[in-house]
C-alpha cells in the first residue's frame, strides 16, 4: 500500500480517537452531576458583599437544587426542581425572574446516590445528628445536598429585608432586619446543604437548611422545628467550582479575621 495512504489512514485513526475522547470529555463536563457551584464565598458575604455577581438565569445553568440569597440580601433563596424561589421578608414566596442578580448561592444538579427512609426527628438538632450518621457511610469530607420531604408539627423560618448601601455586615443585618415566621402543620421540602470542616469560611461547615412548603406559600432559612416525619434523598458531591465578585470592595477586602463564630451566630 502506498506510504502516503498508510500515513493518511493513521492520521484519520488518531483524529477519530481524539474526537471520541473529546466528546466523552464534553459530556462529562456538561453533566453537572457531583459538582457544587458556588457564587462568592461565605466570608465575603458575612463582610457585606451583597452586590450581584451573576443572574438567576446564569445560576440555573449549573444545577437544579440549592440555596442562597438575592442582591442586597433581598430574602432567602430556595432552588428546587430547577425553579428559583424567593422567601421574601414580608412572608410571600415568589418565583424569581432570570434577570435577578445573586451575591451568594450554592447549586448542584441533583443526582441521587442514596436514600433515607422513615426519618423521625424531634427537632433540628435531632435531624442533623441523623444526617451526620448517614453521611458517615459515604465520607464526611465530601459535600452533600439532601432533599428531605415530609410533615412538620411546626417549623420556624426566617427571611431578611433588602439592604441599602452602605451595606452592614451580616451579623448586624440579622440582628435588626431579620423577620421570623412560625408555621404549624406544614408539609414540604428541606434543601439541606453540607460542607466539610476544611471548607469552613469558604462556605459554612455543617448543615444549612432552607424550607419550602408544598403549596409554595411558606419558606425560608430554617431556624428550628419540632416533630418531623419523612424521607430523604442524598446527593454525594466531589467537585467544587466557584465564581468570585469582581468589584473593588472584594478585591481589597481583608479576609484575615476568623469568621467561624460570626457565621455560627447567624445560622
Amino acid at each position: 500500500m502506498n506510504k502516503k495512504i498508510i500515513f493518511a489512514l493513521v492520521i484519520m485513526g488518531l483524529l477519530a480517537v481524539s474526537a471520541a475522547n473529546a466528546q466523552n470529555s464534553l459530556i462529562l463536563n456538561n453533566n453537572g452531576d457531583d459538582s457544587m457551584y458556588q457564587v462568592s464565598l461565605m466570608q465575603a458575604f458575612m463582610h457585606g458583599e451583597y452586590d450581584g455577581v451573576i443572574t438567576v438565569g446564569d445560576l440555573k445553568k449549573h444545577g437544579d437544587i440549592g440555596l442562597g440569597t438575592f442582591e442586597g440580601v433581598n430574602g432567602e433563596m430556595i432552588i428546587l426542581d430547577g425553579v428559583v424561589y424567593q422567601a421574601a421578608a414580608g412572608g410571600s414566596i415568589n418565583v424569581m425572574n432570570d434577570n435577578e442578580k445573586i451575591p451568594f448561592a450554592t447549586i448542584t444538579k441533583f443526582d441521587e446516590d442514596g436514600k433515607i427512609d422513615n426519618i423521625n426527628a424531634s427537632n433540628f438538632n435531632d435531624l442533623t445528628s441523623q444526617l451526620n450518621k448517614e453521611i458517615e457511610k459515604y465520607g464526611t469530607n465530601n459535600m452533600y445536598v439532601i432533599k428531605i420531604k415530609g410533615d412538620f408539627s411546626n417549623i420556624t423560618v426566617r427571611s431578611v429585608e433588602k439592604q441599602e448601601k452602605p451595606y452592614k455586615e451580616f451579623t448586624d443585618v440579622a440582628a435588626v432586619d431579620q423577620k421570623v415566621f412560625n408555621h404549624t402543620d406544614q408539609t414540604g421540602t428541606l434543601v439541606a446543604v453540607y460542607f466539610p470542616e476544611y471548607m469552613n469560611e469558604l462556605n459554612m461547615h455543617g448543615w444549612h437548611l432552607h424550607f419550602l412548603s408544598d403549596d409554595k406559600t411558606k419558606g425560608g432559612h430554617v431556624l428550628g422545628f419540632n416533630g418531623f416525619k419523612g424521607s430523604g434523598q442524598i446527593d454525594e458531591i466531589h467537585e467544587f467550582n466557584m465564581i468570585l465578585p469582581t468589584d473593588d470592595s472584594f478585591k481589597t477586602m481583608n479576609f484575615t479575621e476568623n469568621m467561624t463564630s460570626k457565621i455560627s451566630s447567624v445560622e
